[in-house]
């Protein structure tokens, strides 16, 4: 049976992501939120209750989610161990609702799932709707694709604002769902408003579905058409590298960033999005002239940032 969920508790509040779900719970007005977090940190919002607490540690992870009805679980990690911990302390605290740490590639892609950097979550998800097939507890996840103003801001998809350089992944042509930050925010935030509605469910949010050379397209309009040097790699010999750099221990950023663009420029290991429930947790797609405008304003940042 659902029930309304007030208290709801966050861990990874203060990563990329999680600072954005933190922002969207704290301007909806309507929950009582404990950030779980490692290490003392004053900079919350005003009204948000912060708890150090030992995410080895069961013991500790259950009393601090006492009379909790929901966690949002925002942890970026490979290794599914600290996540599965959290769901296990999760059921014995009597927790009604856990938001998967998903946010990427959709799971119904078996490919990308089998690949070193998406692992984890698979095996955090299948943990999940173990435990929820025993109704110990209920979820929901979310998939956005990738992080269109993170990739836009970091260079993430091969697209350099600043030095205007451009490298297409293969032919730059895959369409793939691409979601702004704060919208992945609004989502979660809506999917726990609306417990019924969102439970035991997995659900796609996109700000544009849109290929990586369509995105550059817009930026070379926001940006103006000169100075631009473009490039292509042959993805299949990015992968190659990269899964011999795993083979060998190397998770570096750069080998993690190779298998994910892989991923995204590759057929069978990602896609656009059939089926979207934008409407449903609040998501508004975003006009060409909008991610245009975000275009300017990231590469304005960007100008004005301290190298």
């Amino acid at each position: 049976m659902s029930r309304q969920i007030k208290n709801v508790a966050i861990a990874g509040a203060t990563g990329n992501l999680g600072s954005h779900i933190l922002t969207a719970l704290v301007s909806s007005g309507s929950f009582n939120i404990t950030v779980l977090t490692r290490r003392s940190n004053t900079n919350f919002p005003v009204g948000v209750t912060a708890k150090v607490v030992d995410f080895s540690s069961s013991a500790a992870l259950g009393l601090a989610l006492q009379g909790q009805d929901a966690v949002v679980d925002a942890i970026l990690s490979p290794d599914p161990t600290v996540s599965i911990g959290l769901i296990d302390a999760a059921v014995t605290a009597g927790v009604y609702r856990y938001i998967a740490p998903e946010f990427s590639i959709h799971p119904k892609f078996d490919k990308a799932r089998s690949l070193p950097i998406f692992r984890g979550k698979a095996q955090i998800y299948d943990y999940l709707q173990m435990v929820s097939n025993d109704k110990k507890i209920t979820w929901t996840a979310i998939s956005n694709g990738a992080f269109l103003d993170w990739c836009l801001r970091t260079g993430f998809l091969n697209l350099d604002l600043t030095n205007k350089t451009i490298v297409l992944m293969d032919d730059g042509g895959r369409v793939i769902p691409l979601t702004v930050l704060p919208a992945v925010g609004t989502a979660v935030a809506n999917a726990l408003a609306q417990a019924k509605e969102t439970e035991n469910m997995h659900c796609s949010i996109y700000s544009v579905q849109k290929s990586q050379k369509e995105i550059a397209d817009l930026a070379k309009e926001a940006l103006g058409a000169d100075g631009w040097d473009v490039e292509s790699q042959d993805m299949e010999k990015v992968f190659e590298g990269a899964l011999s750099a795993t083979n060998k221990g190397d998770f570096s950023w750069t080998v993690i960033g190779d298998l994910i663009r892989y991923s995204l420029a590759t057929p069978g290991y990602s896609g656009p999005f059939e089926q979207n429930h934008n409407d449903l947790l609040g998501v508004r797609p975003m006009s060409d002239e909008q991610v245009k405008a975000l275009i300017k304003e990231i590469s304005g940042d960007l100008k004005t940032s301290p190298q």
